[in-house]
């Protein structure tokens, strides 16, 4: 059991340091934006926000709900 948790916290710890390494060595290193919207490649393809496309899907339907009247 004890050995079990030890590997655990050994990948546990080697993950994250793998994950701090770009940004250790590079210089200005930084993540990469993980949200839809802000991502190039995900606007060329015209896949946007979730939030963002169902408003726009609202705005013609006279059906939609509307938060303030609830």
């Amino acid at each position: 059991m004890l050995k079990a948790i030890i590997i655990s916290v050994i990948l546990l710890g080697l993950g994250i340091l793998g994950m701090c390494v770009r940004i250790v060595l590079k210089k200005n290193g930084t993540f990469h934006s993980q949200d839809v919207g802000q991502s190039k490649a995900m606007r060329e393809q015209g896949v946007g926000c979730t939030r963002s496309q169902d408003r726009q899907a609202q705005r013609g339907n006279p059906l939609r709900l509307n938060i303030k009247d609830l």
